[in-house]
């Protein structure tokens, strides 16, 4: 922590790739006036259980998903702190690195929590140093709740049409599986096998100055580390590239020798994989005390639809049994009459399975139902056997 004695005048990096203090705070303010704007509403626990699962906005993973994700990592928690403001000033780094790991710029942290202003301004940063119609793919270890948020708030909100988000792949095994579909960088379109670790690489090659760091010119050092590792990765990129390229080589002809072998055409395979996609990312059912009442309700509201189509397929059938029925009430009703007809069957599909969940028959009086506290039970005990047989059936495709 800073105190009154005597130091060394601060000296700055002619080619300082550290933010501003004055950026970050202001970043910091204006992200709480965003946060302001759209307060959260305060759910009780009841409400909580209530509340049905869903997608939000333009993300592609339901609000279950990511309520567990966050709270399975301290990075998605800016409270919990991560190391102490009482006897140091600096608590951390925070780095942005492009895909050949050269450090593009880095913030300066001083809260004791990992607070997402501090990503935000490295983000709004880099798309400052961008052309208009550059396309960034950004991967994170908590880049699933950067982009909830974004999408939440409205935080990077004109760039978030060029903005792909993922996670690091070391942190990707940690989300839930319907997280990983979408976010896994290599099960996402853009990342190729960039693994997202850059910044690990780069904190393990600085490590040799915690010491030294802790006393004298702490972020002068910084930057003349970053000046001469950018010097080094650029002296050996082409080897790397060279290096990388015939990695990805090995890779494809690998993959090509297990689509040729697997017997199925590629068409196929992505259209399957695309339905995985969209089945295993669904929203999961919810444990609510009024779920049997509702879906009593909806199925009193199909039977009442069913009578509604019995009536129309009727009163069509009339109409062309009359010899006598004007030609175009007979037309309309011929060209009518077998399109209501599929939707009846359709309707009583969807009847049938609503019945056998619930166990009734065809001439149960639901009126009855309605408050049936054996149905309620019953209703929470089917959605928690489908959110665990869905965690097995994920468990086993990540062992997979």
């Amino acid at each position: 922590k800073r105190n009154r004695q005597a130091q060394d005048l601060p000296r700055t990096h002619p080619r300082t790739v550290f933010l501003p203090e004055q950026g970050l705070d202001a970043m910091e303010k204006y992200m709480d006036v965003l946060r302001a704007h759209k307060p959260p509403p305060k759910k009780t626990k009841t409400m909580q259980d209530d509340e049905e699962d869903r997608i939000e906005g333009g993300l592609r993973v339901p609000n279950s998903v990511l309520d567990g994700c966050e709270s399975g990592f301290t990075a998605t928690d800016e409270r919990r702190a991560k190391a102490s403001t009482q006897f140091f000033d600096n608590t951390a780094l925070m780095a942005l690195l492009c895909r050949h790991d050269i450090v593009l710029f880095l913030a300066n942290m001083h809260s004791a929590g990992e607070k997402q202003h501090y990503v935000i301004s490295l983000i709004e940063t880099l798309f400052q140093h961008l052309p208009l119609k550059c396309h960034l793919g950004i991967l994170y270890d908590i880049g699933c709740q950067v982009e909830r948020s974004c999408v939440k708030w409205g935080f990077l909100d004109r760039y978030m049409d060029r903005i792909l988000f993922g996670i690091s792949v070391f942190h990707a095994f940690g989300y839930r599986w319907a997280c990983q579909l979408i976010y896994h960088p290599q099960k996402r379109r853009g990342f190729g096998l960039s693994d997202g670790e850059g910044c690990e690489r780069f904190w393990h090659s600085i490590s040799k100055l915690i010491a030294y760091l802790r006393y004298h010119q702490r972020l002068y050092t910084l930057d003349r580390q970053v000046d001469y590792a950018r010097d080094e990765i650029i002296e050996g990129l082409g080897a790397w590239l060279l290096r990388r390229s015939q990695h990805a080589l090995k890779k494809h002809k690998a993959a090509e020798l297990i689509l040729q072998g697997c017997g199925h055409q590629e068409v196929l395979l992505r259209a399957q994989w695309d339905a995985q996609v969209v089945a295993q990312t669904k929203p999961l059912p919810r444990q609510s005390k009024k779920a049997g009442k509702d879906m009593v309700n909806e199925l009193i509201r199909l039977r009442e639809t069913q009578n509604d189509l019995k009536k129309r397929v009727k009163e069509y059938d009339a109409i062309i049994a009359d010899v006598d029925s004007p030609s175009d009430e007979y037309a309309d009703a011929r060209t009518e009459v077998e399109s209501v007809r599929r939707k009846l069957e359709e309707l009583r599909t969807r009847i049938r399975r609503k019945q056998a969940v619930l166990g009734v028959g065809d001439r149960t009086r639901l009126t009855n139902l309605i408050n049936n506290p054996f149905l309620a039970l019953w209703m929470q005990t089917l959605a928690l056997k489908q959110q665990l047989r869905d965690r097995l059936r994920f468990c086993k495709f990540e062992l997979d």
